[in-house]
Protein backbone atom coordinates (compact mmCIF):
# COMPACT_ATOMS: atom_id res chain seq x y z
CA UNK A 1 0.00 0.00 0.00
CA UNK A 2 1.77 3.28 -1.08
CA UNK A 3 2.35 5.81 1.91
CA UNK A 4 0.09 8.86 1.83
CA UNK A 5 2.22 11.63 1.08
CA UNK A 6 0.86 15.39 1.91
CA UNK A 7 2.53 18.72 -0.16
CA UNK A 8 2.44 21.74 1.97
CA UNK A 9 2.63 24.63 -0.42
CA UNK A 10 3.45 28.12 1.48
CA UNK A 11 3.91 26.41 5.01
CA UNK A 12 3.78 28.32 7.50
CA UNK A 13 2.22 28.04 11.40
CA UNK A 14 -1.29 26.05 9.93
CA UNK A 15 0.47 23.57 7.56
CA UNK A 16 2.94 22.94 10.15
CA UNK A 17 0.90 21.80 12.33
CA UNK A 18 -1.34 19.81 10.32
CA UNK A 19 2.06 18.18 8.80
CA UNK A 20 3.05 17.18 12.14
CA UNK A 21 -0.48 15.51 12.85
CA UNK A 22 -0.23 13.59 9.77
CA UNK A 23 3.58 12.72 10.38
CA UNK A 24 2.72 11.42 13.65
CA UNK A 25 0.24 9.00 11.70
CA UNK A 26 2.93 7.73 9.52
CA UNK A 27 2.05 10.14 6.65
CA UNK A 28 4.97 11.71 4.51
CA UNK A 29 4.75 15.34 4.44
CA UNK A 30 7.01 17.75 1.84
CA UNK A 31 6.75 21.53 2.37
CA UNK A 32 7.74 24.69 0.70
CA UNK A 33 8.36 28.32 2.28
CA UNK A 34 10.57 31.09 1.36
CA UNK A 35 12.85 29.80 4.63
CA UNK A 36 13.09 26.03 4.93
CA UNK A 37 14.93 26.09 7.86
CA UNK A 38 12.07 27.02 9.77
CA UNK A 39 10.35 23.45 8.91
CA UNK A 40 10.36 20.62 10.65
CA UNK A 41 13.33 17.53 10.54
CA UNK A 42 10.46 15.70 9.73
CA UNK A 43 9.49 17.29 6.85
CA UNK A 44 11.16 16.75 3.12
CA UNK A 45 12.35 20.28 2.97
CA UNK A 46 12.52 23.18 0.23
CA UNK A 47 13.07 26.53 -0.48
CA UNK A 48 10.82 28.59 -3.37
CA UNK A 49 8.29 31.30 -4.62
CA UNK A 50 5.25 28.93 -4.42
CA UNK A 51 3.73 31.63 -6.95
CA UNK A 52 6.61 30.39 -9.61
CA UNK A 53 6.31 27.11 -11.10
CA UNK A 54 9.73 26.17 -11.24
CA UNK A 55 9.76 26.38 -7.38
CA UNK A 56 6.96 23.60 -7.31
CA UNK A 57 8.61 20.75 -9.62
CA UNK A 58 11.43 19.15 -7.40
CA UNK A 59 8.04 18.56 -5.53
CA UNK A 60 5.81 17.66 -8.28
CA UNK A 61 8.29 15.03 -8.93
CA UNK A 62 7.71 13.43 -5.45
CA UNK A 63 3.93 12.69 -6.54
CA UNK A 64 2.16 13.54 -3.47
CA UNK A 65 -0.86 11.70 -2.90
CA UNK A 66 -2.48 15.12 -1.58
CA UNK A 67 -1.53 19.13 -1.82
CA UNK A 68 -2.47 21.43 0.95
CA UNK A 69 -2.15 24.82 -0.41
CA UNK A 70 -2.35 27.55 2.18
CA UNK A 71 -1.55 30.98 0.43
CA UNK A 72 -1.11 34.64 1.89
CA UNK A 73 -1.52 37.77 -0.48
CA UNK A 74 1.75 38.92 -1.88
CA UNK A 75 0.98 42.91 -0.71
CA UNK A 76 -1.85 44.31 0.97
CA UNK A 77 -3.10 45.61 -2.76
CA UNK A 78 -5.29 44.32 -5.03
CA UNK A 79 -2.41 42.77 -7.11
CA UNK A 80 -1.04 41.44 -4.22
CA UNK A 81 -3.76 38.93 -3.58
CA UNK A 82 -3.71 38.60 -7.70
CA UNK A 83 -0.14 36.95 -7.24
CA UNK A 84 -0.76 35.36 -4.05
CA UNK A 85 -3.62 33.64 -4.56
CA UNK A 86 -4.35 33.10 -8.48
CA UNK A 87 -0.80 33.40 -9.27
CA UNK A 88 -0.10 30.64 -7.14
CA UNK A 89 -2.97 28.35 -8.15
CA UNK A 90 -1.34 29.13 -11.60
CA UNK A 91 1.86 27.69 -10.57
CA UNK A 92 0.40 24.70 -9.25
CA UNK A 93 -1.53 23.83 -12.36
CA UNK A 94 1.64 24.85 -14.79
CA UNK A 95 4.11 22.95 -12.27
CA UNK A 96 2.05 19.76 -12.40
CA UNK A 97 2.46 19.41 -8.87
CA UNK A 98 -1.48 18.34 -8.21
CA UNK A 99 -1.13 15.58 -10.99
CA UNK A 100 -0.22 12.99 -9.07
CA UNK A 101 -2.74 13.75 -6.04
CA UNK A 102 -5.88 12.32 -5.25
CA UNK A 103 -7.62 15.12 -2.86
CA UNK A 104 -6.09 18.83 -2.51
CA UNK A 105 -6.98 21.61 0.10
CA UNK A 106 -6.73 25.50 -0.48
CA UNK A 107 -7.07 27.43 2.69
CA UNK A 108 -9.22 30.65 1.59
CA UNK A 109 -10.96 32.94 3.13
CA UNK A 110 -14.77 34.38 4.18
CA UNK A 111 -14.04 37.67 3.17
CA UNK A 112 -15.50 36.12 -0.21
CA UNK A 113 -19.08 36.59 0.94
CA UNK A 114 -21.25 39.49 0.08
CA UNK A 115 -23.18 39.54 3.16
CA UNK A 116 -22.97 43.41 4.89
CA UNK A 117 -25.58 43.29 7.27
CA UNK A 118 -24.84 40.85 9.90
CA UNK A 119 -26.82 37.79 8.09
CA UNK A 120 -26.02 34.34 8.26
CA UNK A 121 -23.72 33.01 5.67
CA UNK A 122 -22.69 29.32 4.45
CA UNK A 123 -21.42 27.55 1.62
CA UNK A 124 -23.86 28.48 -0.53
CA UNK A 125 -24.17 32.17 0.33
CA UNK A 126 -23.36 35.19 -2.66
CA UNK A 127 -20.37 36.00 -3.04
CA UNK A 128 -18.82 39.55 -3.43
CA UNK A 129 -18.36 41.53 -6.53
CA UNK A 130 -17.22 44.90 -4.63
CA UNK A 131 -14.35 43.80 -2.81
CA UNK A 132 -11.07 43.58 -5.05
CA UNK A 133 -9.08 41.82 -2.95
CA UNK A 134 -11.76 39.39 -2.04
CA UNK A 135 -12.96 39.32 -5.94
CA UNK A 136 -8.88 37.98 -6.60
CA UNK A 137 -9.55 35.12 -3.97
CA UNK A 138 -12.62 34.14 -5.56
CA UNK A 139 -10.95 34.05 -9.03
CA UNK A 140 -8.53 31.46 -7.38
CA UNK A 141 -10.98 29.24 -6.02
CA UNK A 142 -12.37 28.86 -9.04
CA UNK A 143 -9.33 27.98 -10.82
CA UNK A 144 -8.23 25.83 -8.22
CA UNK A 145 -11.73 24.11 -8.34
CA UNK A 146 -11.55 23.70 -12.14
CA UNK A 147 -8.27 21.12 -12.04
CA UNK A 148 -10.67 18.37 -12.15
CA UNK A 149 -9.47 16.80 -8.74
CA UNK A 150 -11.34 16.20 -5.46
CA UNK A 151 -10.36 19.09 -3.87
CA UNK A 152 -11.86 21.91 -1.10
CA UNK A 153 -11.48 25.35 -0.82
CA UNK A 154 -11.92 25.96 2.94
CA UNK A 155 -12.99 29.68 3.93
CA UNK A 156 -11.70 30.64 6.78
CA UNK A 157 -12.79 33.30 9.26
CA UNK A 158 -10.54 35.26 11.47
CA UNK A 159 -7.94 32.98 12.88
CA UNK A 160 -6.65 33.77 15.77
CA UNK A 161 -4.65 31.82 19.03
CA UNK A 162 -1.32 32.92 19.38
CA UNK A 163 0.11 35.57 21.96
CA UNK A 164 -0.54 37.95 22.62
CA UNK A 165 -2.72 38.63 19.45
CA UNK A 166 -4.12 41.75 17.58
CA UNK A 167 -7.54 41.98 19.33
CA UNK A 168 -6.23 40.58 23.24
CA UNK A 169 -3.16 43.29 22.93
CA UNK A 170 -5.66 46.01 22.26
CA UNK A 171 -8.13 44.87 25.19
CA UNK A 172 -5.10 44.83 27.36
CA UNK A 173 -4.18 48.37 26.28
CA UNK A 174 -7.71 49.78 27.22
CA UNK A 175 -8.86 50.13 23.56
CA UNK A 176 -12.09 48.77 22.05
CA UNK A 177 -14.02 48.88 18.68
CA UNK A 178 -15.47 51.76 17.55
CA UNK A 179 -17.76 49.52 16.65
CA UNK A 180 -19.15 47.35 18.80
CA UNK A 181 -22.23 45.62 17.11
CA UNK A 182 -20.10 44.35 14.24
CA UNK A 183 -20.06 40.67 14.40
CA UNK A 184 -16.83 38.72 14.88
CA UNK A 185 -16.12 34.88 13.41
CA UNK A 186 -12.94 33.45 14.50
CA UNK A 187 -11.41 30.46 14.05
CA UNK A 188 -8.41 29.03 16.83
CA UNK A 189 -5.63 28.23 14.35
CA UNK A 190 -5.25 24.39 16.67
CA UNK A 191 -9.12 24.01 15.11
CA UNK A 192 -8.11 25.49 11.73
CA UNK A 193 -5.21 22.70 11.61
CA UNK A 194 -7.41 20.33 13.33
CA UNK A 195 -9.89 21.02 10.10
CA UNK A 196 -7.21 20.27 7.63
CA UNK A 197 -6.03 17.34 8.92
CA UNK A 198 -9.60 15.90 9.50
CA UNK A 199 -10.36 16.67 5.79
CA UNK A 200 -7.22 14.53 4.43
CA UNK A 201 -8.04 11.79 7.03
CA UNK A 202 -11.77 11.45 5.57
CA UNK A 203 -10.43 11.28 2.20
CA UNK A 204 -8.06 8.32 3.14
CA UNK A 205 -11.07 6.87 4.63
CA UNK A 206 -13.21 7.44 1.35
CA UNK A 207 -15.88 9.83 2.49
CA UNK A 208 -17.27 12.37 0.13
CA UNK A 209 -16.28 16.26 0.76
CA UNK A 210 -17.91 19.13 -0.39
CA UNK A 211 -15.86 21.49 -3.06
CA UNK A 212 -15.99 25.00 -0.13
CA UNK A 213 -16.63 24.35 3.52
CA UNK A 214 -17.10 27.60 6.08
CA UNK A 215 -14.16 26.99 8.98
CA UNK A 216 -15.32 29.16 11.79
CA UNK A 217 -16.32 28.33 15.30
CA UNK A 218 -19.95 27.69 16.29
CA UNK A 219 -20.43 31.48 18.29
CA UNK A 220 -20.50 34.36 15.96
CA UNK A 221 -20.54 37.07 18.45
CA UNK A 222 -20.61 40.80 18.26
CA UNK A 223 -16.86 42.20 18.78
CA UNK A 224 -17.83 44.15 21.61
CA UNK A 225 -19.54 41.57 23.81
CA UNK A 226 -15.75 39.18 23.29
CA UNK A 227 -14.06 42.46 24.55
CA UNK A 228 -15.69 43.07 27.35
CA UNK A 229 -16.01 39.11 28.14
CA UNK A 230 -12.00 40.25 27.72
CA UNK A 231 -11.64 43.06 30.00
CA UNK A 232 -14.12 41.95 32.52
CA UNK A 233 -11.41 38.86 33.11
CA UNK A 234 -8.16 41.33 32.61
CA UNK A 235 -9.78 43.75 34.69
CA UNK A 236 -9.19 46.64 32.48
CA UNK A 237 -11.51 49.48 31.87
CA UNK A 238 -12.37 49.62 27.96
CA UNK A 239 -12.52 53.62 26.35
CA UNK A 240 -14.64 53.92 22.79
CA UNK A 241 -11.75 55.41 20.56
CA UNK A 242 -13.20 58.61 18.39
CA UNK A 243 -11.76 56.89 14.91
CA UNK A 244 -12.46 53.25 14.14
CA UNK A 245 -10.22 50.35 14.81
CA UNK A 246 -9.52 47.31 12.69
CA UNK A 247 -11.54 46.08 9.50
CA UNK A 248 -14.90 47.58 8.42
CA UNK A 249 -15.64 45.01 5.34
CA UNK A 250 -18.33 42.96 5.68
CA UNK A 251 -20.63 42.32 8.41
CA UNK A 252 -22.08 38.16 8.60
CA UNK A 253 -22.29 35.49 11.05
CA UNK A 254 -20.81 32.52 9.09
CA UNK A 255 -22.53 29.39 9.58
CA UNK A 256 -20.55 25.99 10.54
CA UNK A 257 -23.22 23.54 10.38
CA UNK A 258 -21.44 22.31 6.93
CA UNK A 259 -18.56 21.29 8.67
CA UNK A 260 -20.23 20.10 12.02
CA UNK A 261 -22.26 17.71 9.80
CA UNK A 262 -19.02 16.16 8.62
CA UNK A 263 -18.25 14.76 12.13
CA UNK A 264 -15.44 17.46 13.00
CA UNK A 265 -15.79 18.73 16.79
CA UNK A 266 -14.10 21.71 17.97
CA UNK A 267 -11.55 21.90 20.69
CA UNK A 268 -12.83 25.63 20.65
CA UNK A 269 -16.14 25.95 20.16
CA UNK A 270 -16.80 29.89 20.65
CA UNK A 271 -14.14 32.63 21.71
CA UNK A 272 -14.50 31.96 25.47
CA UNK A 273 -12.87 28.49 25.37
CA UNK A 274 -10.32 29.85 22.95
CA UNK A 275 -9.57 32.82 24.78
CA UNK A 276 -9.85 31.30 27.83
CA UNK A 277 -7.12 28.88 26.95
CA UNK A 278 -5.01 31.49 25.73
CA UNK A 279 -5.11 33.57 29.25
CA UNK A 280 -4.28 30.54 31.13
CA UNK A 281 -0.77 30.06 29.28
CA UNK A 282 -0.61 34.12 29.63
CA UNK A 283 -0.77 34.33 33.29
Amino acid sequence: MKQEHLAIIGCGDIGTRVGLGLVDKGWKVSALRRNPAKLPDSFTRFSGDYTRAESLRLIAELQPTHVLFTPLPAGRDTAGYERGFLGGVNALIESELLRSSRYNIMVSSTRVYAEVDGGRVNEESPLTSVDPAAVAIINAERRFSETGHARTCVRASGIYGDLPGMLLARVQSGVASSDPSRISNRIHREDLAGVLEFLFLEDVAEKPLPGYLVASDSEPTPIGEVEAWLAERLGVRLERPLTGVGSTRGNRQCNNQCLKSLGYVFKYPSFREGYRSMLESQA
